[in-house]
């Protein structure tokens, strides 16, 4: 369960979520199973905070720094993380169908067998991302770069790959794109 100092001060808005990381910051933040569902987090802090199967279906995540966090098994269905950072993040068995990851950083992050059908993922950066086994099926990828992430058995049925970096992003297994 969730630290609930840290929780108690994340309700209170970002700007005293992110003065309190600066005064006096856990080294990551523990809000393991917090329900923070349709919460305005825009621009948080939460740099290797722990998120564990946390609730934040409809959040506002625009331009959080979420790298290195823990969100293992989490709930972002339809999470606007545009412009998020959520490098080295690790996004295990996540779900982020019909989310807003455009512009994301997601670097080196570890999206193994995340949902993700549906999402934007408009020039997001996924270079060396682990997607194995992840369904990307109808994701707008246009503009994403791809180059050396990890696509085996990854569906991307029905997916936009329009102006796409793949680079040497490794493809083997993957369900290929359809029309």
């Amino acid at each position: 369960m969730a630290n609930e100092r840290h929780l108690a001060v994340l309700k209170e808005g970002t700007a005293g979520w992110n003065a309190w990381r600066l005064e006096s910051p856990p080294n990551c933040p523990d809000l393991r199973k917090a329900l923070l569902h349709q919460m305005n987090l825009e621009g948080a802090n939460l740099n290797c905070a722990d998120l564990r199967e946390a609730n934040l279906f409809c959040a506002n995540l625009a331009g959080a720094n979420l790298a290195g966090a823990n969100l293992v098994a989490a709930d972002l269905r339809k999470a606007n993380l545009a412009g998020a950072n959520l490098a080295g993040a690790n996004l295990l068995s996540v779900d982020l169908r019909e989310a807003n990851l455009a512009g994301a950083n997601l670097v080196a992050a570890n999206l193994r067998i995340a949902y993700l059908r549906g999402s934007d993922m408009q020039g997001a950066d996924l270079r060396t991302a682990n997607l194995l086994g992840v369904d990307m099926a109808k994701v707008n990828l246009s503009g994403a770069d791809l180059r050396g992430a990890a696509l085996k058995t990854t569906n991307l049925l029905g997916a936009n790959l329009q102006q796409t970096k793949l680079g040497d992003a490794n493809p083997e297994g993957i369900t290929p794109q359809l029309g």
